[in-house]
């Protein structure tokens, strides 16, 4: 037979006892946690309070066993408390810092030792030149040496190199500014020179244009001169010939063109007063024509 109204009395009670037994064994569990590992109850706290606020605004959250929002708002709670006692609790976990006064001389003795001086880091190795240690009203400076490695130096050794350095770079700044003023000297010296080149050059080319010029004209000027030369004695010829011509043949009808014309009127050789007789065929002028 079914009981309509509910679980009788003994189920019941054995319910609630099991509910308190597993509440107390929850509790207990809190509070080795919050003794043994206060910080994984603080983490869990937070969690859960996280998960409470969650099931709080969506009303119920099944994956966690949270059914209504009365529920939400109890594990919320919980988590608050946990939360507290949890950073209490972690808190008085934490070592405290003593100090205990030792003696005078003990002071004194140890002080070196627990800060040292700058001088104690000259000539140790260090990182970068960038790198600057301070002390009181003093500093060290991480600078290169001689050899190229980076050591600590002191304030009056790191300003020599610096004064050093910047004296390097005025007389490499004035020798560089020097050669750059003797370049530009060449230069325009060598420019000048190529200029005066170019000039000679050009004024020798004229010259020489102008030579040329001249003996071409020269040239020219003979050539129409024996052109004319040459005319002139051929014209010379002419007119001796027409006169020796008009001599040798005055009162003959005898005419002869040429030396072929003599010898085939069977005139040849022939000599001066002969009828037709002339200069022109007689070429070395000895008074015999045709000879051959």
């Amino acid at each position: 037979m079914n009981n309509a109204w509910g679980p009788l009395p003994d189920q019941k009670t054995s319910r609630t006892l099991k509910w308190w037994l597993v509440a107390a064994a929850v509790v207990i569990m809190l509070i080795l946690l919050v003794v043994f590992a206060p910080l994984l109850v603080f983490l869990l706290s937070i969690v859960a309070f996280i998960v409470g606020l969650i099931a709080l605004a969506l009303g119920r959250v099944r994956w966690a066993r949270i059914a209504n929002r009365k529920s939400a708002a109890g594990l919320i709670g919980g988590a608050f408390a946990m939360f507290i006692v949890s950073t209490v609790v972690f808190g008085l976990s934490l070592p405290t810092e003593t100090s205990k006064v030792q003696p005078f001389a003990d002071t004194a003795a140890s002080a070196p030792a627990q800060e040292p001086t700058l001088a104690s880091f000259v000539d140790q190795p260090c990182e970068a030149d960038h790198l600057v240690m301070t002390q009181g009203g003093e500093s060290n400076y991480c600078d290169k040496n001689d050899s190229g490695a980076f050591i600590w130096v002191g304030q009056t050794t790191h300003d020599q190199a610096v004064a050093k350095a910047a004296e390097q770079a005025e007389k490499k700044a004035a020798a560089e500014a020097k050669a750059k003023e003797e370049a530009a000297k060449k230069k325009a010296a060598a420019k000048k020179a190529a200029q005066e080149k170019a000039a000679t050059e050009a004024k020798a080319k004229k010259e020489a244009e102008r030579k040329a010029e001249a003996a071409a004209a020269a040239k020219e000027a003979a050539a129409v001169q024996a052109a004319a030369d040459a005319a002139a004695k051929e014209l010379a010829e002419q007119q001796a010939e027409a006169e020796s011509f008009t001599e040798d043949t005055a009162g003959s009808s005898a005419y002869y063109a040429n030396c072929t014309a003599v010898k085939a009127a069977g005139a040849a050789p022939i000599h001066s007063g002969d009828p037709g007789y002339s200069r022109k065929l007689d070429r070395d002028g000895d008074g015999v024509g045709c000879e051959s």
